[in-house]
């Protein structure tokens, strides 16, 4: 939402974020294995790693409400699609998001990332939990 909707930095490059949580990859993880998911679980700072999630939420919701009607028929400018790129956030592995993204508007985004991605990879979560218990 910060990248693409405001224009502004992401809050995993401020505050020293990606230290605090540990985290390995700075890329949003689309086209990890499962290997991959798995070492980056297990790198982690758990708490730090939900500390970040209130940061982002918060942001979230600030963005949000600066919104008027007009912006949600907005596309994402292309500047922003390319700050994705520049600052990391997406491998090339997974260039389809960044087209998925750029074919969006603003209301769009609202939907995925913004709220349904969450549940998605939650349901990703469960389902990998259980294959392993």
């Amino acid at each position: 939402m910060n990248l693409l909707v405001a224009g502004s930095p992401q809050v995993l490059s401020q505050n020293s974020w990606l230290e605090r949580i540990k985290a390995p990859i700075r890329h949003t993880g689309n086209e990890m294995d499962e290997a991959g998911v798995a070492h980056f679980s297990n790198s982690i700072d758990i708490e730090a790693l939900r500390a970040y999630r209130v940061a982002v939420g918060r942001r979230t919701q600030e963005i949000v409400k600066r919104l008027g009607p007009e912006d949600l028929k907005r596309k994402v400018d292309p500047a922003h699609l390319q700050r994705v790129w520049d600052e990391g956030a997406v491998v090339e592995e997974a260039s389809g998001i960044v087209d998925y993204w750029g074919k969006r508007n603003v209301a769009g985004l609202l939907l995925m990332p913004a709220s349904r991605h969450l549940i998605v990879h939650l349901n990703e979560a469960l389902k990998l939990k259980r294959r392993r218990q």
